[in-house]
């Protein structure tokens, strides 16, 4: 009986509220205090929720032994209205002592920023075996200070994929740009060309420093109808280190007068792998329109013109060297002459007297006088 009251009060219960809820205002009501509750519960996830990483990886498949690759993390926040400590754990076996993050393995997630960046580095050594290597690198956010009561710990993980592998060489152009040029310059007879300034936005995807090898420019008239002239770089482009990307210059001469041209560029690579090739628009300007501009030096000339400069200066030399070859010659000559005995000068004062020992005795005369000898002279001399 008493469960057949209770099954009629609920039937009744039922029947009111659906009455009730049939009415327009109360259905605009209850939609509104449905959208409110929602819109809270979503906004509470979304702040418990809302972290994240990008990249979430770490992978080179072109290390080698002794390079060196780092890799940006960012740490993305939704709402970062308090502090958070960064917790990083490595699991990666057998490389683990190759990796270092540049804010250490704790770091403090500061309220108000959205994204902290982190450097991931690694380090191969010079006798890392050539093999491949798979781990990853944890990320658990919790709060700084444990007697808050907060224990809300969020994390997110990173993928290590690294092979070493032996040297590749090998590089992109990412950008090129060309510079305006002033018309050559005359000094005396020597004709200096403009300098054309090519700049290049490389990155090195390889592993061992590289650079381009050779830019060459083909020079057309404005319509790009006939080649004026060919040229290439005169100077070494500097080399990019391993997955670095920076910008690097060529130079180029050009002996073109004012105008307007079209230049089909090359990039080489190695002496015949073109690694990139396009057009751009070439101005040559009148000599002195450029303020900062800086041409040619000896460098420069044609190889005629340094010929001229370089047989005189080697002339001038070689007869230098001659005249002193023959100076040193004839001394030698004079040198070889057999020379007259000077004769010893005594201290008496009389530069032709000598002592009674040094004067030559005269020689031994014997007088036969019908066969007797005279020694007379032998009796006055003792």
């Amino acid at each position: 009986m008493f469960s057949r009251y209770n099954l009629w009060y609920g039937l009744k219960l039922g029947t009111g509220i659906t009455e009730i809820m049939s009415r327009p205002q109360i259905q605009t009501w209850a939609l509104l205090l449905f959208g409110i509750v929602a819109v809270f519960v979503l906004d509470v996830a979304t702040v418990h929720a809302g972290f994240g990483i990008t990249p979430p990886y770490v992978r080179n498949d072109k290390l080698t032994q002794g390079s060196t690759y780092t890799q940006e993390i960012i740490l993305v926040r939704g709402d970062p209205v308090e502090d958070l400590k960064a917790e990083i754990t490595l699991n990666v076996p057998g490389i683990e002592d190759w990796i270092t993050i540049d804010r250490g393995n704790e770091f403090l997630l500061p309220a108000g920023e959205k994204q902290v960046p982190m450097q991931v580095t690694i380090r191969v050594p010079q006798d890392a075996p050539y093999e491949r290597y798979q781990g990853s690198i944890r990320i658990r956010t919790l709060s700084p200070d444990p007697a808050s009561g907060v224990s809300i710990a969020l994390g997110a993980q990173i993928d290590v994929d690294l092979r070493v592998v032996d040297e590749i060489r090998d590089f992109e152009v990412k950008r090129v740009r060309i510079s305006e040029t002033e018309e050559p310059r005359r000094f005396w007879w020597l004709e200096y060309p403009g300098r054309i300034t090519f700049t290049m936005g490389v990155e090195n995807t390889g592993n061992a420093p590289t650079a381009p090898s050779r830019v060459q420019l083909d020079i057309y008239d404005k319509r790009g109808n006939v080649v004026l002239e060919t040229t290439v770089n005169t100077n070494t482009i500097d080399e990019i280190l391993p997955f670095e990307t920076r910008e690097v210059t060529a130079y180029l001469p050009t002996r073109l007068p004012p105008g307007a041209y079209l230049v089909q560029y090359s990039i080489f690579r190695f002496e015949d792998d073109v690694k990139r090739s396009g057009e751009l628009t070439l101005s040559v300007l009148p000599m002195g329109t450029l303020s900062a501009y800086a041409g040619y030096g000896l460098e420069g000339l044609s190889t005629s013109d340094l010929m001229s400069i370089i047989l005189p200066i080697a002339l001038v030399l070689l007869l230098l060297l001659l005249f002193i070859y023959l100076m040193h010659a004839r001394r030698g000559n004079n040198g070889g002459r057999p020379r007259k005995p000077r004769k010893r000068r005594s201290g008496g004062g009389n530069d032709n007297m000598q002592s009674p020992q040094e004067r030559p005795r005269p020689p031994r005369r014997a007088t036969h006088t019908q066969g007797v000898v005279d020694l007379s002279g032998r009796r006055r001399s003792r």
